[in-house]
């Protein structure tokens, strides 16, 4: 059903699915003797089963079935396993600070690539909560702590490179969701995203014995449920609005994220990153207040 224009819906699902992507780092601390590969596997597997039962009880299975644009389905699969292999890999090599900074330089690449591929071109009120948000992750971010520990090695390098890849990915999967919107609902694009990102994960899965995966399965049955139920309100959200707007509201997911890391994890909470985390929410809420009007 297509989204009237200037409804708010669109912007509380993004944030809402936002919101609920911030949980992935308690997930993370509960899972145990786990690979990074297996975990994204079983979360995956459990969400893909979530999204059939729910189609088939509901008699939608039909709108599964795939119709224009196939290869693009297949496209958002791959990049789906490419932001969360490349962002995990990103913290095990470089730290948090890094992996942040690096993946949410997606709204940077959505908002060069998206007047190209999608014909949305680029608002010069559009430039303030770019703005707005890009201080925030910076903040967020520490990069003078970032620059300082530049001659920690090899690893450094390749915690760059993945960061890298996983905004340039996370970026073009938010144009690929966008540009597939008239073709596949929210839900579909959902169900093909982790069936596909499935079958590239495979391998890691099999790296895992039963007796570790019974013993996390409580934990790994919730975080694939939770995250499944985040991304098919996340792509009903983007598929309404702006790519460029999407890309700025998703930041509300490290917000979150910090939330539940100084709130579950006690991890401290530092001003730069509290005002940090202002700058984001400022930038939300300005794009939002900017799309109704």
């Amino acid at each position: 059903m297509p989204v009237q224009e200037g409804s708010f819906k669109p912007y509380s699902e993004i944030i809402t699915g936002s919101i609920l992507y911030g949980t992935i780092g308690v997930f993370l601390d509960r899972v145990q003797d786990m690979s990074v590969g297996s975990i994204l596997f079983s979360r995956l597997f459990f969400g893909l089963f979530m999204i059939f039962i729910y189609l088939l009880l509901s008699q939608g299975l039909e709108q599964l079935r795939p119709q224009r644009n196939k290869r693009y389905l297949l496209l958002l699969g791959l990049l789906n396993a490419i932001t969360g292999i490349c962002y995990f890999s990103s913290i095990r090599y470089s730290g948090i600070s890094v992996a942040v900074l690096l993946l949410y330089t997606a709204p940077v690449y959505v908002n060069l690539l998206a007047p190209s591929v999608l014909g949305e071109h680029n608002n010069s009120k559009s430039l303030l909560p770019l703005l707005l948000a890009i201080a925030g992750v910076l903040l967020i971010a520490h990069p003078g702590e970032v620059l300082m520990s530049m001659d920690t090695g090899s690893d450094f390098g390749k915690g760059l490179f993945f960061g890298l890849l996983s905004g340039l990915s996370f970026g073009t999967t938010i144009i690929t969701i966008r540009y597939l919107r008239h073709d596949y609902t929210g839900m579909a694009q959902t169900f093909w995203l982790t069936g596909v990102s499935l079958l590239f994960m495979l391998p890691s899965a099999l790296s895992t014995s039963v007796n570790v995966f019974l013993e996390n399965f409580n934990v790994l049955l919730l975080f694939g449920l939770t995250i499944t139920f985040a991304a098919i309100i996340y792509l009903k959200g983007i598929s309404g609005i702006r790519a460029q707007t999407g890309s700025i509201l998703a930041l509300v997911e490290p917000v979150s994220g910090i939330f539940f890391d100084s709130t579950f994890l006690k991890n401290p909470l530092y001003l730069s990153t509290f005002l940090g985390c202002a700058f984001i929410i400022t930038a939300a809420y300005v794009v939002s207040r900017q799309e109704l009007e």
